[in-house]
């Protein structure tokens, strides 16, 4: 019984890495690419997927896949439907992946989504400055928005705090 609730307080308290991957190096080299805190960039990522890599939403139904090839099948079938959808652990919105071209396997691939997810972020940081707007924006842009942004914002920050 020690054992579960010792296993179960490890997931946690650590889910990215309760899949087994260690996500930490493509947060450093994206943080460093783009000058972004890493403790910011695992912060968004703890909000917006649980640290689960193949964690899709489409038109604001959760899915988490429990493959790659699985987590890719339901963003197609969201993009053939004209829905807008968000994938990986930053849960990039399929805006941005028709804007520059990407297929949601390079865009759901942890490096790559970590990799997109902080040049996101490092250009709200350029327009806002390190404003709770800047980190509001990565999800709902200020104007479009005002409440949710703020809200959205202030659950990145208790992330924040919770991350050791």
């Amino acid at each position: 019984m020690k054992t579960l609730v010792a296993c179960l307080f490890l997931l946690l308290i650590t889910p990215m890495y309760a899949w087994g991957m260690d996500f930490m190096p493509h947060v450093s080299e994206a943080c460093a690419k783009w000058n972004v805190h890493p403790k910011l960039i695992r912060a968004i990522m703890q909000q917006e997927s649980g640290g689960k890599p193949w964690a899709v939403n489409v038109a604001g139904k959760s899915y988490i896949a429990k493959s790659r090839a699985e987590a890719v099948r339901i963003a197609l079938a969201a993009q053939q439907a004209g829905k807008s959808y968000d994938i990986g652990l930053m849960q990039i919105n399929s805006w941005w992946l028709k804007k520059f071209n990407l297929h949601p396997d390079f865009a759901i691939d942890p490096r790559n989504n970590i990799m997109i997810g902080a040049w996101i972020l490092a250009g709200e940081i350029r327009r806002y400055g390190l404003k709770w707007e800047a980190v509001a924006s990565y999800h709902t842009p200020v104007g479009k928005n005002p409440e949710r942004a703020k809200r959205y914002a202030q659950s990145v920050i208790n992330q924040m705090q919770r991350l050791p």
